[in-house]
């Protein structure tokens, strides 16, 4: 059984097929789909987390910060 888990890093968000974006980047969502849904079957509950596609590098406490939020929660409630 393992310790921790795996997370996927770097998914582009599903919500943006409802904007306006360039016809690669609709593209690249699909072929994402198909690797996301074998990491589904491969991996199953031992995904502990989709991390989205962030704007800069995770350096630095803010955008650490702003990783474990996504991860994690507010931490709160």
């Amino acid at each position: 059984m393992p310790i921790g888990g795996y997370v996927v890093n770097r998914v582009i968000p599903h919500d943006l097929l409802q904007k306006n974006i360039p016809d690669y980047l609709r593209n690249r969502i699909q072929m994402q789909d198909k690797y996301l849904d074998a990491i589904k079957t491969t991996f199953g509950s031992d995904v502990l987390s989709h991390v989205p596609e962030m704007e800069r590098d995770v350096t630095g406490l803010p955008m650490i910060e702003k990783l474990a939020t996504i991860m994690y929660g507010n931490g709160k409630g």
